[in-house]
């Protein structure tokens, strides 16, 4: 009973660290993710995805900065603000929630990542640009 007791609360020490080393990413489902995007005047939104990926189908008014690129950190730091909002999404929420870290790390202070990723967005019928759609890129 005394060591479940100690790895109880080794367990919460453990994750109330990394709960604070992360107060500065929040992840939101797709209503408010896309609430949020609607509030701001000019949305720093991320797709982390492959460029197909992308091209395939994308939120309106994102940039593709594929985080399993080697200038990822790179390209993030010379086109994303650090003093406004960075909305971040991929295919499902794993790699966003990956760059989401990494832009902490990088002293960016207000981040918001998509849970469930375009896949949660697309699932509530919300829109998505397509390459080869008429009037898109």
């Amino acid at each position: 009973m005394k060591i479940t007791l100690k790895l109880t609360l080794v367990a919460a020490l453990i994750f109330s660290g990394y709960n604070m080393s992360a107060q500065n990413i929040s992840s939101f489902g797709p209503e408010k993710f896309r609430f949020a995007i609607s509030e701001d005047e000019k949305p720093q939104i991320i797709d982390v995805r492959t460029k197909t990926e992308f091209d395939a189908e994308h939120i309106d008014g994102a940039v593709n900065i594929d985080i399993n690129k080697i200038d990822f950190q790179k390209k993030i730091n010379k086109k994303i603000k650090k003093d406004r909002i960075v909305y971040v999404y991929c295919r499902t929420g794993v790699r966003s929630l990956r760059a989401a870290k990494i832009l902490s790390n990088l002293d960016f202070t207000r981040i918001y990542n998509l849970e469930g990723g375009i896949e949660a967005w697309k699932k509530l019928s919300y829109p998505v640009k397509k390459k080869n759609s008429k009037g898109n890129l």
